[in-house]
């Protein structure tokens, strides 16, 4: 299983912006059902692009302003950042081979084999 660390305002600098990797934040709740479901395919999603890809956790409940920054206004929500940018932001539950279809051109960079 993969470890994704949770994002807090404290470390979403060190861990997100300023990451060799791209990284691909979680936007979740305690309360949402599909956020649940998702982290299965996100888990494997990380295990699978390790070395190309970061996956992290941010409880929008914990960190209301920082969610409010990623512009969150449906649960779930993951927002990719390559090289300190947005790159692109998937709304709802998604299956982790649609979640890498949206997410592969920034990851091309970055050689497969890590």
């Amino acid at each position: 299983m993969a470890d994704m660390i949770d994002i807090t305002s404290d470390n979403f600098r060190a861990e997100v912006m300023d990451s060799k990797l791209p990284v691909l934040v979680d936007c979740w709740a305690t309360w949402c059902g599909p956020c649940k479901l998702l982290t299965p395919e996100l888990e494997a999603l990380a295990e699978e692009q390790a070395g190309r890809l970061r996956v992290v956790k941010l409880d929008v409940d914990q960190y209301p302003s920082l969610s409010q920054l990623l512009g969150v206004s449906l649960m779930p929500t993951m927002v990719l950042f390559a090289d300190g940018v947005l790159g692109v932001s998937i709304l709802g539950y998604r299956t982790k081979d649609y979640i890498l279809e949206q997410i592969e051109p920034f990851l091309a960079t970055v050689p497969a084999d890590g």
